[in-house]
């Protein structure tokens, strides 16, 4: 677990797990390594934005829809770009495979509304050693996310 994750959510006094395992990096890697319900896998999509990040949640099994996401973030789609994962791990202490949907570093968390159905959160710590299991009424005060539709309809 990234450190500033963990200080992160210890600061929070949010009460989570973590389970840890062999490095994945997508979602197929992640149901086949993880003996957890890939139905409450969360996947945090990072975009680079004015003054710092976007960070945003979806079902892992989703797809972003990068015009509604954009539209949250005030940028025109052909701006949207995803952040590269130097910038993600130097200035969010986060590595690909290991996204964790909270405001560290002053990232901006967008919440994808399908999440809200989840009633656990299972999604990166910053490393992609390791998972967080969290519930999801203590990850949502945590992160501080704004709500919306950001998967496509499908």
């Amino acid at each position: 677990m990234s450190p500033s994750v963990k200080r992160f959510l210890e600061e929070c006094g949010a009460r989570y797990a973590v389970e840890t395992h062999a490095p994945l990096i997508s979602f197929d890697d992640a149901k086949a390594i993880l003996s957890l319900d890939p139905a409450k896998m969360v996947k945090g999509l990072t975009f680079a934005r004015p003054g710092g990040f976007a960070i945003v949640a979806l079902r892992a099994a989703d797809r972003a829809d990068y015009k509604k996401i954009a539209d949250a973030l005030g940028l025109r789609r052909a701006d949207l770009r995803l952040a590269e994962a130097e910038h993600v791990r130097t200035e969010l202490d986060m590595e690909q495979g290991g996204i964790v949907p909270l405001p560290i570093g002053s990232a901006r968390v967008l919440i994808d509304r399908a999440v809200l159905k989840l009633d656990e959160i299972v999604c990166g710590t910053g490393r992609n050693t390791s998972t967080l299991i969290i519930g999801r009424d203590a990850w949502l005060e945590a992160a501080e996310g704004e709500v919306g539709d950001f998967a496509k309809a499908g």
